[in-house]
């Protein structure tokens, strides 16, 4: 009766860890993001110059009103309304991977679209586009220089380079520096040097 026990306990035991074993199997759920690329075939394609585009190209591009890029701006919604490149949208990096995000790229992708995205500097938006690149989006480009080069250029020559609202300053500070830079003067001064004073020696008195 003692041996029927035990031999009962342990089939109860195994009982419970094959229901464990297929209650996991069925509650595993696929991952919802399915990487394509290892970390090394994505630094390897980085170096493919097909993924970037120069901000000179971009602006062309603009001022001829062509269409052909869609343009992603990964800044924060504050730095976006401050200025951006006409016909941007705005998802920030953090952002990129929710659904509605994705699901905006996979539309991109399924027509073909030419996507060039963007941050204030080139090296933030290497991360985001391995990021897309690595879930199988390879018709996303790299705007060298970022927006800080590309609104530099539009300081330079507002003419060539249209379709931004960047902000002019409010101060010159490029003046208010130099005024506050001391002067030097050309004229040669005189120097002036030191004379030492002679003591005169005292003449004692006596008898």
């Amino acid at each position: 009766m003692k041996e029927f026990s035990n031999n009962k306990g342990l089939i109860t035991a195994s009982a419970i860890f094959v229901a464990v074993i297929i209650i996991g199997l069925l509650t595993t759920r696929k991952p919802e993001i399915d990487y394509r690329f290892t970390p090394g075939q994505t630094i390897e394609t980085l170096q493919n110059l097909k993924y970037f585009i120069s901000p000179v190209e971009v602006a062309k591009s603009v001022k001829a009103n062509e269409n052909q890029f869609v343009y992603i701006d990964l800044r924060s919604p504050y730095d976006f309304n401050k200025g951006n490149i006409q016909g941007s949208v705005n998802i920030p990096a953090n952002r990129i991977l929710e659904k509605e995000s994705l699901s905006f790229f996979e539309a991109l992708a399924a027509r073909s679209a030419t996507v060039v995205i963007y941050d204030a500097d080139q090296s933030l938006t290497t991360g985001p586009w391995m990021l897309l690149l690595q879930l199988g989006f390879n018709n996303i480009k790299i705007l060298q220089g970022g927006w800080n080069i590309y609104s530099a250029l539009n300081q330079q020559n507002p003419a060539q380079y249209p379709g931004l609202s960047a902000e002019t300053p409010k101060y010159d500070y490029a003046a208010i520096g130099k005024s506050m830079t001391p002067e030097t003067s050309t004229e040669k001064k005189e120097e002036i040097v030191p004379k030492k004073k002679v003591k005169t020696a005292q003449v004692e008195g006596g008898c």
